[in-house]
C-alpha cells in the first residue's frame, strides 16, 4: 500500500504448494541497532516453520466466483500514493480515495488472511466492478461490523485495560470527555472502510444529532468529532503532521479532512 515496497524472502518446500514469506526490513533495522545475527536467523526460522503448511493447500476454489463471492469485501486506500497498484486492481474512485476488494478467509491450514483481488481476477471469473460492488456492499458489514468507540475508552485500552466490545451507535453521551469517537469495525483491521457502509454515517448523524468532521487515522480507523468552525486549519495541520510521524507509511489513508454533513447526507472533503 502507498508504494511502499519491502525485501522478503521465500523457502519453498516442493510438497506444498503455499509458503509463507518472511520480511526482513524490521530484522535489518535490528540487526543494525546491534541483535545478534544468531537471534534474528533463530526468528526467520521459526517463522518458517510456523508458517508452513503441513500439507498442499487446494487453491482451486478460488478459480470460481461463485465459491469466492459471498466473502468479497472493500477496503479504503489513498488514490494519489497507489497510482500504480491501481493499474493492477479493480477499483471505485471515492473522494480522494479508491474503494479496493479483497477475499477474507480463514483456512485451517493457512490460518486467517486476505487475498488481494486484482484485475486478472476479475477476467477470470468473467464478472465486473460492478458485481464485486455488490458483493462487497452486503460481505463487508456482515463479516466486519462497524464499532463506534470513545476516544478516551481507546486510551483505557492502550494503557492495559481489556479491549470492549462497542456498539455501532453512540448518543449524545457517548462523545467521551475528548469530544471524538473512533469509527473502526471490530476487528479493528481497515476499519475505516466503514464511513461506506449504507446509511451508517446519515444514522450517525441523526444518533449524535450533529454533523461531523471525519478525520482519517489511518487505513483501520477514522476519527469523528462535531463541527467547530474554524478548527479546520488545525485540524488538517494535525492530521499532516501524524501522518509524518506517528502512522506508518504503508497504513495512510490521506490529509484531508471531511464533514459529514447531516442535512446534506453526504461525506465531503474541505477545501
Amino acid at each position: 500500500n502507498n508504494n511502499v515496497i519491502k525485501m522478503g524472502i521465500m523457502v519453498n518446500d516442493k510438497s506444498r504448494n503455499v509458503a509463507p514469506t518472511i520480511y526482513l526490513d524490521e530484522l535489518y533495522r535490528d540487526y543494525q541497532n546491534g541483535r545478534p545475527l544468531e537471534d534474528i536467523v533463530e526468528v526467520v526460522v521459526e517463522n518458517i516453520r510456523r508458517g508452513m503448511p503441513k500439507k498442499k493447500v487446494d487453491m482451486e476454489f478460488f478459480t470460481e466466483y461463485e465459491k469466492v463471492k459471498d466473502k468479497i469485501c472493500y477496503k479504503l486506500i489513498n488514490l494519489e500514493k497507489n497510482e500504480k497498484l491501481l493499474t493492477e486492481i479493480p477499483y471505485v474512485p471515492f473522494l480522494d480515495l479508491a474503494i479496493c476488494f479483497f477475499y477474507s478467509f480463514s483456512h485451517e491450514e493457512i490460518g486467517v488472511g486476505t487475498i488481494t483481488i486484482k484485475n486478472a481476477h476479475v477476467q477470470r471469473w468473467g464478472v465486473t466492478i460492478s458485481d464485486l460492488w455488490r458483493a462487497a456492499n452486503e460481505n463487508t458489514p456482515r463479516l466486519f461490523p462497524e464499532s463506534c468507540c470513545p476516544m478516551d475508552g481507546i486510551l483505557m485500552e492502550m494503557s492495559g485495560e481489556e479491549p470492549k466490545e462497542w456498539p455501532a451507535l453512540p448518543d449524545e453521551d457517548d462523545w467521551g470527555v475528548f469530544s471524538m469517537n473512533v469509527l473502526t469495525n471490530r476487528q479493528r483491521n481497515y476499519g475505516a472502510a466503514v464511513i461506506l457502509y449504507d446509511g451508517y454515517l446519515e444514522r450517525l448523524a441523526e444518533s449524535l444529532k450533529s454533523s461531523f468532521y471525519v478525520i482519517p487515522c489511518s487505513v483501520h480507523e477514522v476519527l469523528i468529532m462535531p463541527v467547530c468552525e474554524g478548527e479546520e486549519k488545525t485540524l488538517e495541520s494535525i492530521i499532516e503532521d501524524s501522518n509524518e510521524k506517528n502512522v506508518d507509511e504503508q497504513e495512510v489513508l490521506s490529509d484531508h479532512l471531511y464533514l459529514y454533513d447531516r442535512e446534506k447526507k453526504k461525506m465531503v472533503i474541505i477545501p
